[in-house]
């Protein structure tokens, strides 16, 4: 793997998720971004779902020390070594060897110690093509995973050259995973920019996709 596209090392690993740190303080891969961990013949790929800045030792957190950024590098330079950044990401897709992309959960986690790197565009749109990863991100059960979905929809859009054509085909999608919950359904449509009706009318986002409120009770 490319050295400069590293973006992690992974520390804890399971079937559904794994757990990396950044090579270097406060520069993680973005929340919703797609990665991707080379174990051997078989690359996973994952959706980064959490990250997190935090103390180097767990048993010491960092304390407010009143400076900025830049007199903290000029006069103690040496608490900038005691901080990392851990990110979380969901498996969402793997291959094995050259063949295709499995858009479903690898049999066996990436091995700690393997390396993460952000995904390349051919990758991300052959992992997004059939949209499985909108369910398997919705079906988490982290809290946040309507924003977790609608950034990795926003994510495998800008992968894309007709982004607005994938947009439409993903709020479908997320209509039709969400028809019990209206108004998640309507949250994660709206973050994808697209429009419900009873929305303002003078202000028409780029695309909309039919929500249908009776479908929630």
């Amino acid at each position: 793997m490319n050295t400069v596209t590293r973006v992690g090392e992974i520390v804890e690993a399971s079937t559904t998720r794994f757990r990396a740190v950044a090579p270097e303080a406060f520069v993680p891969p973005a929340f919703g971004s797609f990665v991707k961990a080379v174990s051997g013949a078989r690359t996973v790929f994952a959706v980064v779902a959490h990250v997190e800045h935090a103390s180097l030792d767990p048993s010491r957190r960092a304390i407010p020390l009143g400076r900025t950024w830049e007199e903290l590098r000029r006069e103690q330079p040496q608490v900038i070594d005691l901080l990392q950044t851990e990110f979380d990401a969901l498996c969402v897709a793997f291959r094995d060897g050259d063949g295709p992309v499995a858009p479903y959960l690898p049999p066996v986690p990436p091995r700690v110690h393997d390396f993460v790197a952000v995904c390349e565009s051919a990758e991300i749109r052959a992992l997004t093509s059939d949209l499985s990863f909108v369910r398997t991100l919705g079906s988490s059960g982290l809290g946040v995973a309507g924003e977790l979905v609608a950034a990795a929809i926003r994510a495998a859009a800008d992968a894309r050259d007709d982004r607005r054509s994938f947009l439409l085909r993903a709020g479908r999608e997320v209509a039709d995973l969400y028809r019990q919950d209206y108004e998640q359904a309507c949250s994660i449509l709206r973050r994808l920019g697209m429009r419900i009706a009873g929305d303002d009318h003078d202000h028409p986002a780029p695309a909309s996709v039919a929500v249908r409120r009776e479908s929630s009770r």
